[in-house]
C-alpha cells in the first residue's frame, strides 16, 4: 500500500509540473505575441509589396498564408474552364459593310428599321453629299447573338446595286482568363491588407497598409473596367457601315462622254508629259547656271587670245619680206650722153 500511494504522489507531482510549465509557456507567448506585434506587421508590409505586383507565385501563396483558403485553386479553375472547352470562349466580332443604295431614303429608313429590330443601337453617325452623292457612315453595335442575321438582313432588306461585307473575329479568351485571375489575386491581397490593419497597433503600419490598400483597390478597378469592357464588346458586336448613292445624271453624263473623256485624258496626259519635260530642262539649266557662266568667265578671254594668234599666223604667212631693191644705173643713157658732140 505504501508503495502504490508513493506511485500516486509522485505521478500527481508529474503531472503539476507539467501544467505550470504548460502555463508558463502560454503565457510568455501571448507577451513575446504582443511586444512583437509591430514587427509582424511590418514584415507583412514587406510581403505584400511582392504580392501586389501581380505575379502568379505570390498569388497562389497568398490564399495559403492566411489559412488554407479554398480560393486558392480557383486561378487553375477558371483557366481550365476558359481553354479547356470551347462553350466560354470570348470573341469579340466586327464587320465592314459598304452599300450602294438604288434610293438613298428608303435604305436608310430600312438600315434604322433593322437596328431597332435587331436590339442594337448606333453608335456614331455621319451624313453628307459630295458632287450629287448622298453618303453616310454608321458604327453600329449589335447582339453578338443575331450579329450575321443582321448582315443578312441589311442584304435581303436594301435594294441595292453593290453589297461588300468584310467580317473579322478576335480571340480574347487568354486575355479575359488572365483578367480574372489578377482580379482574385488582387482581392485576396485586399482581404488580408484589410486584416492586417485591423490588427496594427502602430501608426505607421496604418499608414503603410493604407497606401498598399489605395494602390490595390485601384488595380482592381482597373481590372474590373478592362473586364466589362470585354464583356459589352464580346456581348454586342460592331459593324461600320457606308450607304451611299452616286447622282443619276452625272452617271448617265459619264456615260455619254466616255469617249470625248478618253480623248481629253489622253491630250492631258501627253500635255502634261510635255509640261513635265520642260521643267525637268528648265530646272537642268538653272542648277548648271553657276557652271556655265564660270566657264564662259574663264572661256571667252582665252578664246579671244586663241583666235587673235590665229589671225596673226595667217597674215605673216600670206605676205612677203618686205626688201628695199635700188634700180639699176642705165648705161646706155650714159653712153649717149657721151656720144654727143660737145658744143
Amino acid at each position: 500500500m505504501r508503495k502504490k500511494r508513493k506511485w500516486y504522489a509522485f505521478l500527481l507531482m508529474i503531472v503539476a509540473v507539467a501544467l505550470i510549465i504548460g502555463g508558463c509557456s502560454a503565457a510568455d507567448g501571448d507577451t513575446n505575441s504582443k511586444a512583437n506585434s509591430g514587427g509582424n506587421a511590418a514584415a507583412a508590409a514587406d510581403s505584400f509589396e511582392q504580392q501586389e505586383s501581380g505575379q502568379t507565385a505570390s498569388s497562389a501563396e497568398a490564399p495559403a498564408a492566411a489559412g488554407g483558403d479554398s480560393d486558392g485553386g480557383s486561378i487553375g479553375e477558371i483557366a481550365a474552364e476558359g481553354t479547356g472547352t470551347g462553350l466560354n470562349q470570348k470573341l469579340i466580332y466586327k464587320a465592314n459593310l459598304s452599300i450602294e443604295a438604288v434610293d438613298y431614303d428608303k435604305a436608310a429608313t430600312s438600315l434604322r428599321n433593322a437596328i431597332h429590330q435587331s436590339g442594337g443601337y448606333i453608335l456614331q453617325f455621319q451624313d453628307g453629299q459630295y458632287n450629287g452623292e448622298k453618303s453616310s457612315t454608321y458604327t453600329i453595335k449589335v447582339p453578338a447573338a443575331g450579329f450575321m442575321d443582321f448582315i443578312d438582313r441589311l442584304n435581303d432588306g436594301i435594294e441595292h446595286k453593290q453589297f461588300e461585307r468584310q467580317i473579322s473575329g478576335t480571340d480574347v479568351t487568354e486575355e479575359y482568363v488572365d483578367l480574372q485571375s489578377r482580379l482574385k489575386a488582387q482581392q485576396v491581397v485586399e482581404e488580408r491588407l484589410l486584416a492586417f490593419m485591423d490588427k496594427a497597433t502602430k501608426a505607421d503600419d496604418l499608414v503603410k497598409f493604407s497606401e498598399q490598400l489605395a494602390t490595390v483597390q485601384e488595380n482592381i478597378e482597373r481590372l474590373k473596367g478592362r473586364i466589362r469592357y470585354l464583356d459589352n464588346n464580346v456581348s454586342y458586336s460592331t459593324i461600320e457601315l457606308r450607304l451611299y448613292q452616286p447622282d443619276a445624271k452625272s452617271d448617265a453624263k459619264s456615260v455619254e462622254d466616255g469617249l470625248g473623256n478618253e480623248m481629253s485624258s489622253a491630250l492631258n496626259d501627253s500635255v502634261d508629259a510635255m509640261i513635265s519635260v520642260l521643267k525637268g530642262l528648265l530646272i537642268f539649266i538653272a542648277g548648271a547656271l553657276p557652271i556655265l557662266l564660270l566657264a564662259l568667265v574663264i572661256g571667252l578671254p582665252i578664246y579671244w587670245l586663241r583666235g587673235r594668234n590665229r589671225n596673226r599666223e595667217k597674215n605673216n604667212f600670206h605676205t612677203p619680206p618686205r626688201t628695199s631693191i635700188t634700180p639699176p644705173v642705165q648705161e646706155d643713157n650714159k653712153e649717149d650722153d657721151q656720144n654727143q658732140p660737145n658744143g
